[in-house]
C-alpha cells in the first residue's frame, strides 16, 4: 500500500515540475511582451511629447515588468547613475541571462539625446518582440518535451519504487 502511495506521489511531483516548468515560460514570455511595449510607448512619448525618461520611468508598465520600473528611480535617488541603476534593475527581470545582460547594456546608451534614446528603446522592443515569437513558434513542441519528460522520470522513478 505505501509503495503505491509512493508511486502516487512521484507521478504527482512530475506533473508538478511539468507545471512549474511551463509557468515558469509562460511568465518569461509575459514579461517580454510587457517590457516591449513599455519601451515602445517610451519611445513614443519621447519622440511626441518630448517627456523626460526620468518621468516615464515612474510610470507603473504593467505587473511582470513593476520591479523593474520601481528599483531604477530608487536607485536613481541614492545616487546612481542611470547605467548603473538600469543595469542594476535589469537583474530583477524574469529573463534569461543573455536577454538580462542586453537590457542592462541598455543603460549605457540612455544617456544620449532624444534620438539615441529612441533608438536604443525602439531596438529592445524589436528584439525582446522577435524573441517572443521565436519561442511561441516552438512553444507546442517545447510542451510536449517537457511533458515528456517529466512524466517519463516520473514513471521511472515509480517503476524502480515497485
Amino acid at each position: 500500500m505505501l509503495r503505491w502511495l509512493g508511486a502516487a506521489l512521484i507521478l504527482c511531483g512530475g506533473l508538478l515540475t511539468r507545471r512549474t516548468l511551463l509557468e515558469n515560460t509562460r511568465r518569461e514570455q509575459r514579461a517580454r511582451v510587457s517590457l516591449a511595449a513599455a519601451f515602445e510607448a517610451m519611445a513614443a512619448e519621447i519622440r511626441l511629447l518630448l517627456t523626460p525618461l526620468p518621468a516615464l520611468l515612474r510610470r507603473d508598465w504593467g505587473e511582470e515588468t513593476e520591479r523593474f520600473f520601481r528599483d531604477i528611480p530608487a536607485c536613481l535617488q541614492s545616487g546612481m547613475t542611470l547605467a548603473e541603476a538600469w543595469r542594476r534593475a535589469a537583474g530583477s527581470l524574469p529573463l534569461s541571462t543573455e536577454e538580462r545582460e542586453a537590457v542592462a547594456s541598455m543603460g549605457l546608451r540612455l544617456g544620449g539625446g532624444e534620438e539615441s534614446v529612441c533608438a536604443t528603446l525602439s531596438l529592445a522592443s524589436a528584439q525582446l518582440r522577435e524573441k517572443h515569437r521565436q519561442i511561441e513558434a516552438r512553444r507546442a513542441e517545447n510542451e510536449r518535451l517537457t511533458t515528456s519528460i517529466c512524466v517519463s522520470v516520473s514513471l521511472f522513478l515509480t517503476i524502480l519504487l515497485l
